[in-house]
């Protein structure tokens, strides 16, 4: 129990990078308590003083003025927070949603718009020694006067760059000096996922703005690509390993550089061996043409011997020749 009362007394208190970062919605919700009337409380909202709004849609450098709409019936009100972005665009911010269940029984519930603090954030108020136990806001005064039988629904008569007399525009701060400011106006809440009654949520009516939706988008997928490039910085950075060079300083390089390295130094090999592969061709036939083959050798023998051969049978049949012819010319004789 005791955790989740620390939960509830502090609901979303770091940066989230979105536009809402600027408007605690837990202390407006505090800042409408302590209001007499809607009108008291776009007042509050509005001054420089209450340290809550440091919103800037339209980017101008100054903290932009914000207008309430109530909207309802006699048991539910919806009542709208929104910005004039140009002169003919709004866009809301937050709507405080109200339900009458009994006769002195009043629920709240405070959502953001998704554009501005993304999707389902819905904060309701809680008792500060339980976390579980719903508030009861039929005492808040400007709860009293707005369920009031006379009530008038309230409409703020203020636009883009026509506002009331008392207002006195100031500069946006750093979100730490915001964010360090605003904390003295949080109170005890809850957040939570679905909505807990869904009446008043009938009367609210959403107003967009298609110009802060494009500066929006484009803003923050800019911030996405460098988070995207960090990532992979940091990234290569965790694979780099590290070595000491000859002086004994130490040095880091990635897998890539170094395997690239040792490509390079096996390279000078490769190319050794690569032209002494293509010089080969010419220098074989060289050597081939220069070594006697052990065939050749026998075939020239042969054909040695065949042609002594010859001659020696010719040589014989020469003197058998001359034999016979001597012979015949010494029996003619006698």
């Amino acid at each position: 129990m005791s955790f989740l009362a620390s939960t509830a007394m502090a609901v979303e208190t770091d940066s989230t990078g979105l536009e809402g970062d600027n408007l605690d919605l837990n202390a407006v919700l505090e800042l409408f308590k302590d209001s007499e009337s809607p009108e008291d409380f776009e007042k509050k909202l509005n001054s420089e003083g209450s340290d809550v709004n440091n919103l800037d849609l339209n980017e101008d450098g100054e903290v932009d003025y914000i207008r309430v709409v109530d909207a309802g019936d006699s048991t539910s009100h919806a009542l709208t927070l929104q910005v004039p972005v140009t002169e003919s665009e709004s866009q809301d911010i937050a709507v405080i949603e109200m339900e009458k269940t009994a006769e002195e029984t009043v629920n709240v519930q405070v959502v953001g718009d998704a554009e501005l603090y993304g999707e389902n954030y819905i904060l309701v108020p809680q008792a500060k020694t339980n976390s579980v136990v719903m508030v009861n806001a039929h005492a808040w005064r400007p709860v009293r006067f707005m369920f009031a039988p006379r009530y008038v629904f309230y409409a703020s008569p203020w636009r883009y760059r026509h506002h009331p007399k008392w207002y006195r525009p100031w500069r946006r701060v750093h979100w730490n000096v915001y964010n360090g400011r605003v904390n003295r106006h949080r109170g005890y809440c809850r957040r939570i996922q679905t909505r807990h009654f869904h009446k008043a949520h009938h009367h609210y009516h959403h107003t967009h703005s298609a110009h802060f939706h494009n500066s929006h988008h484009h803003k923050h997928s800019k911030i996405a690509g460098k988070t995207t490039s960090g990532a992979k910085t940091s990234a290569a950075g965790g694979k780099a390993s590290t070595g000491k060079t000859s002086s004994g300083k130490t040095s880091s390089s990635s897998p890539a550089k170094s395997t690239a390295s040792k490509k390079t130094q096996a390279s000078p090999t490769k190319s050794s061996a690569a032209s002494k592969a293509t010089s080969s061709p010419s220098t074989a036939p060289q050597k081939a043409s220069g070594r006697k083959r052990p065939g050749a050798q026998s075939d020239r023998s042969k054909s040695r011997s065949s042609s002594s051969s010859g001659r020696t049978k010719s040589t014989q049949k020469r003197q058998s020749s001359g034999k016979r012819s001597r012979s015949n010319s010494g029996g003619k004789r006698h």
